[in-house]
């Protein structure tokens, strides 16, 4: 403890310091006081929000993969291949858009006319996601978009990932 702080040294004030628990902070949604609950989220979402019956669940944070062949190097063939893929994972484990937190996306560099974080705004999805390029290398497969996606699980077992197109779930050499 420096010499300027202490037990009765008034806390500091501030940018970057974070206000007294009194300084009124405003309740996230859902979370009348906001101190998280049972049947939310951390951000206020109720748990089970979209499914039947509303029912909250315990849920965890996993990963799964997935991927594609795209057609076409064109924004219309990436765009349906984005839509095929997500729809095929959300399909596959019984999962709702609202299931989704993120999505990370790497696509072959010879896929250039869009990328899938695009594809999915201009679609309307209301979900975080990232793009980035694979790395090129002797034997890559050609027009490959991959994704992880974080989901929230609340059922047993693992999900089940997504290989569309001729995709393979692993790469050449690995």
């Amino acid at each position: 403890m420096s010499p300027d702080t202490g037990p009765d040294t008034a806390p500091a004030t501030g940018p970057g310091t974070t206000p007294p628990a009194d300084a009124g902070t405003p309740a996230r949604p859902g979370e009348p006081d906001g101190t998280p609950t049972e049947a939310s989220w951390s951000d206020g979402t109720p748990k089970g929000a979209g499914r039947p019956g509303g029912t909250p669940t315990a849920a965890t944070l996993v990963a799964v993969r997935g991927a594609i062949a795209v057609a076409a190097d064109t924004a219309p063939a990436i765009a349906r291949a984005t839509h095929d893929l997500l729809a095929a994972l959300l399909a596959a484990n019984g999962l709702q858009r609202a299931d989704l937190v993120s999505l990370v996306f790497t696509q072959t560099p010879d896929l250039t006319a869009t990328n899938p974080a695009l594809a999915l705004h201009e679609a309307g999805w209301d979900v975080p996601a990232l793009c980035a390029q694979d790395a090129a290398f002797t034997g890559a497969p050609a027009r490959t978009l991959r994704v992880l996606a974080h989901l929230r699980w609340d059922r047993p077992g693992r999900p089940v990932p997504a290989y569309l197109a001729g995709a393979a779930p692993t790469r050449p050499g690995t």
